[in-house]
This record gives structure tokens, C-alpha cells and sequence, in this order.
């Protein structure tokens, strides 16, 4: 029988707690106070208030006192932390976003709400994608600029987007059946026209929705998925479709997330070393040594080899009582691990070298679906509280962490390694709205929810 999965603690805070301590900082009020609040799945929850108010010296320092339960602290700058002594919640990292970039699409909620999302890896540029399908490329450096960029790449819902490496090409997917490549080059000296872009290629041939994409090394080749059940792939230069691989052991299950990576070493224990490569597309470039993980509808994920073209492991589906379609997941090879997350909120961790054993190890916080995940490096990426500095070069040494987008509206990085699943830091911000995706570039972690607002949480 599995272990039963960590449960790990909830700490959030009203989303516009920084506006109502200006108000005391400002001496428009005395005092005032915002809600803070602890949850812990199958325990009782905790609602408290935290008072700001002047310090009665130096009238610059804002004093916070924790009521009803709740302990709250300010840790200079903008670090502040949450504890809960009666549901055993030690000092949790709260972290705001150093940028809200608004939703360019108001006040039409529906049209406003992102239904695609990426940063490109440069950090320069991020895009957007929505129901009517079109797309909206921003610079980062402007909050409340205009779009640089826009497109109607699609007839319907935009799906999924992604930036090659270069940071210069976008790929985007839609329910239209379709996929297409966009140039994405950002504006040299007109930053304040929008310019209208126009697809390089557009690659057909699902039958139904596209949902997820993978870009192979520098993106001669990239990977679609579909809920048709089917993996293809391209060949970007020309627009044509290489090979189709039926995802759930050829029951062409729908797909609904996608990582691809390098294979790990050929001297671990690897199911994918063995059997001899398909005939090579002469328009493959780089897959020799790449794998693919596909999340599947049915709750399993699957396993492809790039270089065989044959899927080389499927999880277990389980009995229908408890199946839950898995919803994202990632893949980091240097780690040598795959997370995975379900509609049900759990995730779980894999040892790709050992993928028919047991996970790792599995958590949730409760059953809100997980909606997106990426890996963070903590050792560069510090979501911590305060350490003496020779504390933190010991702790931060090696620490690996997931960043978490839940339908809840509470994204959070969770830390994995060393040692036991734990929260890192709470990712506020958002009014109970839906996060549905969450990306790491550079040393930021960057979400977008239903609100239609990309959050920008820079690492200090």
C-alpha cells in the first residue's frame, strides 16, 4: 500500500496588505489591520488579523502585532513571514510581486483571462494568450506599457505558448487543431507602436485541440500534444509533420502536459538504452539523445524515447475510483527527476532511474488541481527568510525546489531537496483568482492567473 502523501501547511495574507500599511506609513489612520490566514488539510483552519501600526519612536517603522492565532513579522525590505503555533506552521516566507503587469483586455473578464502563458529565457519579453485567439507579446522592463507585439494566430482558445532558447521565436498551440511559429523579435526604437505579427509557419494535423507543446534543443524540431491521444513531431524550417507517436500504450489517450529533456547517463539503470533507433528523419536534428514525458488524462503519465520513437514506460493507471487526470508536470534531468501534478492536488516526485518503483516521495496541501509547475534552483534563487551568511551558504548548497500554480489562487515554491517536502515561500498576490501557470527565468519566478495579471516575484 503507498505511503500516505505530506501535508504540507497553507499560510496567506489579504492580497493588498502593502496598500493598507502605506495608509499607516502615510498617517492617513493610526492603525489598521488586514486578515492573515493558516490552513492545514483535515485540521481546523485559523483566521487572524494583523495590526499595523507607527512605532512610537521612530515614526518610519511600522510595528506588526498578530492576533487570533497568527503570529505575522517584518524581516526588513519587503520580507515578511507567517507562523501559526496551533497548527504547528514554524516562520513561512510570504513573497509579493516586485511586478504586476495589469490585464491589458479589461474590463472584458472573460477576453482577459490568459489562457496561455511563457517568458522568454532572456527575461526580456513575455506572452499572452486568450480566447479569441490572440496573442500579446510585453516587454518586461514596462509594466504598464503597451504590447510590442500582437497576433491572431488562432481561430479559437490559444493553448500554449513557448519561447525558443533564442528568446526571439514564439511557439503557440490552440484548440483550432493548429500550431504556428511566430517571430518574436523585441522593438529596437519604437517601443510605443504595436506591431501586428504574422505566423512564419503554421503546422497542421491533430484532429482535436492542441494542449501542450516541448521545443527540442535549439528548435529545429518541436513537440505538440493533443487530445486526440497523439504526440507529434515537427520540423520547423518547413512546416512538416515527421512522425505521430499515440500516447497510452497506443489507446491514443489525450495528452495534457509535456516535458522533454535530455536522456540521463547511459551508465544508470535506464529502460531507455536498449533497442535500436527507428530510421532517422534526415529533418531530425538533436533528438538522438532526447526523451519525452507526456502527463496523461487517464491519471498515468508515459515515457517516450526520442531515439527508438518508442514509449518505454507507462505509470499505472490505478482503479477508476481513485484516478485524477495528471495536469502538469517537469522533467529536470540534471536531478534526474520527474514531478507530476493531478486535478486532485497531488504531487508526486520519480526517480527517472527508477521510475517503476514507488515515487519519492508525494505532497499536497489540499485538493485544489495543480495547474502548472517548474523546477527552481534554490542554491541560485533565494525564497528564504533572513540567515547569518555563513548559515545560508550551508543551507542554500544543493537545495532544489518546484514552483507550484494552483486553481486555489495560492502558488508556492516548494522546497525538495535536501531532505523532506517543505514550503519555501508563499507566492501572494492574487484575490482567490485561479493561478494557471507558473515560469522560471533567470532567478524570477513569474506567474499568470484569471484575473488576467502576470506576477513577476524577484529572488532576494
Amino acid at each position: 500500500m503507498a505511503p500516505q502523501p505530506s501535508i504540507l501547511p497553507i499560510c496567506t495574507v489579504q492580497h493588498d496588505f502593502q496598500a493598507v500599511v502605506k495608509d499607516v506609513l502615510d498617517g492617513l489612520v493610526p492603525e489598521e489591520r488586514f486578515w492573515v490566514s493558516c490552513y492545514k488539510y483535515g485540521e481546523p483552519s485559523v483566521h487572524g488579523k494583523a495590526v499595523a501600526s507607527l512605532d512610537e519612536r521612530d515614526r518610519n517603522l511600522v510595528i506588526y502585532d498578530g492576533r487570533d492565532g497568527i503570529q505575522f513579522k517584518h524581516h526588513g525590505r519587503d520580507v515578511f513571514s507567517i507562523a501559526c503555533p496551533d497548527l504547528g506552521i514554524s516562520d513561512t516566507r510570504i513573497t509579493m510581486p516586485s511586478t504586476a503587469y495589469p490585464n491589458p483586455l479589461e474590463p472584458e473578464i472573460r477576453k482577459g483571462q490568459i489562457t496561455a502563458f511563457d517568458v522568454a529565457p532572456d527575461g526580456t519579453q513575455f506572452a499572452t494568450g486568450y480566447h479569441d485567439g490572440s496573442v500579446y507579446i510585453r516587454p518586461a522592463s514596462s509594466a504598464n506599457g503597451s504590447p510590442s507585439a500582437t497576433s491572431r494566430s488562432h481561430l479559437s482558445t490559444v493553448t500554449s505558448l513557448q519561447f525558443f532558447p533564442s528568446s526571439r521565436v514564439l511557439l503557440t498551440a490552440g484548440a483550432d487543431f493548429s500550431l504556428t511559429i511566430l517571430p518574436a523579435d523585441p522593438p529596437e526604437s519604437t517601443p510605443y507602436i504595436t506591431k501586428k505579427l504574422t505566423p512564419a509557419r503554421t503546422l497542421r494535423g491533430h484532429t482535436r485541440a492542441v494542449t501542450t507543446t516541448a521545443i527540442i534543443a535549439r528548435g529545429r524540431n518541436v513537440l505538440s500534444g493533443s487530445k486526440d491521444g497523439t504526440i507529434r513531431l515537427w520540423d520547423v524550417p518547413s512546416g512538416s509533420q515527421i512522425r505521430t507517436l499515440a500516447a497510452g500504450t497506443n489507446h491514443f489517450v489525450p495528452v495534457l502536459a509535456l516535458s522533454a529533456g535530455e536522456r540521463w547517463s547511459r551508465s544508470d539503470a535506464s529502460p531507455t538504452t536498449d533497442g535500436a533507433p527507428e530510421d532517422v528523419d534526415p529533418r531530425e536534428v538533436e533528438t538522438g539523445d532526447k526523451v519525452v514525458f507526456c502527463a496523461l488524462q487517464d491519471g498515468s503519465f508515459e515515457l517516450f524515447d526520442l531515439r527508438t520513437k518508442r514509449a518505454v514506460f507507462r505509470s499505472s493507471v490505478g482503479p477508476p475510483s481513485a484516478r485524477s487526470a495528471l495536469q502538469a508536470l517537469a522533467y529536470s534531468p540534471n536531478h534526474h527527476l520527474l514531478a507530476t501534478g493531478s486535478a486532485s492536488g497531488l504531487v508526486a516526485l520519480y526517480d527517472v532511474r527508477t521510475l517503476g518503483d514507488a515515487p519519492v516521495t508525494t505532497f499536497r496541501r489540499n485538493e485544489a488541481p495543480i495547474e502548472d509547475m517548474s523546477f527552481v534552483d534554490l542554491s541560485a534563487t533565494r525564497f528564504n527568510l533572513p540567515l547569518p551568511t555563513t548559515a545560508e551558504s550551508e543551507v542554500m548548497a544543493g537545495e532544489l525546489g518546484i514552483a507550484i500554480a494552483t486553481e486555489d489562487g495560492l502558488p508556492y515554491i516548494a522546497e525538495i531537496l535536501p531532505g523532506s517536502p517543505k514550503v519555501r515561500t508563499e507566492l501572494v498576490g492574487t484575490d482567490c483568482d485561479a493561478v494557471r501557470f507558473v515560469r522560471v527565468a533567470g532567478h524570477d519566478v513569474w506567474s499568470a492567473a484569471d484575473d488576467g495579471v502576470v506576477r513577476r516575484y524577484k529572488s532576494s
